[in-house]
């Protein structure tokens, strides 16, 4: 039985279906839900000072951590209205990746189950961008329940 589902979430279609798992399992064993968004900031410095984007670092920072608040927002009201009881947590950290970020939020939040999506990325793109879910299972020290963006078979555009 799980007392505390930890959900690690973003604006994708899969981390949408991440989050309709997550309700399903918190609300079956009547768990806590905790909905999560991570911000590595260190990625604003690198777009910024590569020239990337024009905007200050600052703005960028403002709006990527008003858009992960939106997300968590969105998510958590959706948790509610299936009844179950949800809490965000924003994770913000410097120079660590999005794994990292999450692994550290998931050990200290005493979760008892990790639910997280997966891109289904295969060759190359995996290769270069790693797969989050894949190095989760590797970090925690918790069952993680890995949902996947797409039928079986079939490839990402993501």
């Amino acid at each position: 039985m799980y007392r505390h589902v930890f959900v690690a979430i973003d604006d994708s279609a899969t981390s949408q279906k991440a989050l309709e798992e997550a309700i399903t399992v918190a609300r079956i064993h009547g768990a806590e839900l905790e909905i999560a968004h991570a911000i590595d900031e260190q990625l604003v410095h690198v777009f910024h000072a590569g020239g990337v984007t024009t905007t200050s670092a600052s703005q960028l920072k403002n709006v990527l951590v008003s858009s992960g608040e939106e997300v968590l927002t969105r998510a958590v009201e959706h948790a509610r209205t299936a009844g179950v009881q949800a809490r965000a947590h924003l994770i913000k950290g410097h120079g660590k990746h999005a794994d990292d970020l999450i692994a550290d939020a998931v050990q200290s939040s005493g979760a008892d189950l990790l639910v997280v999506g997966s891109h289904g990325r295969r060759g190359v793109r995996r290769l270069l961008l790693g797969s989050v879910a894949e190095n989760l299972v590797r970090k925690v020290g918790i069952s993680v329940l890995i949902v996947r963006g797409m039928p079986a078979g079939e490839r990402s555009t993501d």
